[in-house]
């Protein structure tokens, strides 16, 4: 079952998506609320969603500084706000929709009809991914790139960088590739029996090639980039290095 948290200051607002998504979803979603971005950000890591309706305008914390708040965040969004002058700014945000509040239902129809065929998309491909892993002797991984699918040798990846929905490669011999997939498309293979780790929202990092992990909580990797890690992960890292 996918997992929803509807974070909005307004019961009323709320309570009303809650019902609308229960009767035009019936048993699809397991649905949480909360009542503001503090309680979000509790609810977020605890009940961790796949999708999230998130209210913009709210007293202490903005959804957008929630979303600033927590950057290992890994769902989609869906703003729900009676504002449209933030329209620009979700799209900055990669935000799945933008649904102005009172909720159409037909638009909240289309907006989890993508966020299915998404998430569809996304599983197929992971499958294919995997079969790809386990038919052949060394272990390469599928891209697919602008001009083509590329196949590159799991060793000889440094780290992977989100961009957006893409995702950059960058190999031992500075070469870099850009996927038309998300980062996430890959944690799970890469992080599957090998030294790959998330160690941040838009990084995942191959642990072989870390040089240093430095006081300010940065990794300096074997290209020479320092590559920011998450409070929530910086034990995991120490861990994981000391292995």
């Amino acid at each position: 079952m996918i997992k929803a948290l509807i974070i909005d200051d307004e019961s009323k607002a709320r309570n009303l998506l809650k019902v609308t998504m229960e009767k035009n979803f019936p048993g699809e979603f397991m649905l949480e609320t909360a009542q503001g971005s503090e309680d979000g950000i509790e609810k977020i890591n605890q009940f961790k969603p796949d999708l999230l309706f998130l209210d913009i305008e709210m007293p202490n914390m903005s959804g957008f500084d929630l979303l600033a708040a927590t950057p290992d965040l890994d769902c989609k969004v869906i703003f729900t706000t009676a504002y449209n002058q933030y329209a620009i700014r979700a799209i900055r945000y990669n935000a799945l929709d933008y649904l102005l509040k009172p909720i159409n239902p037909v638009e909240l129809k289309d907006a989890i009809s993508r966020f299915q065929q998404q998430k569809n998309r996304k599983e197929v491909y992971s499958k294919q991914l995997e079969n790809f892993f386990s038919n052949t002797k060394e272990k390469n991984l599928a891209i697919t790139t602008y001009d083509g699918v590329v196949f590159l040798e799991v060793d000889k990846i440094i780290r992977c960088e989100a961009d957006l929905n893409y995702t950059k490669f960058v190999l031992t011999d500075n070469k870099t590739f850009l996927s038309s997939k998300t980062l996430k498309d890959y944690e799970d293979l890469l992080t599957t029996g090998n030294n790959f780790l998330r160690v941040h929202r838009s990084h995942l990092v191959n642990l072989d090639f870390v040089l240093k992990f430095r006081n300010d909580g940065g990794l300096i990797l074997k290209d020479n980039s320092t590559i920011p890690v998450s409070r929530r992960r910086k034990e995991e890292v120490m861990s994981r290095l000391h292995t």
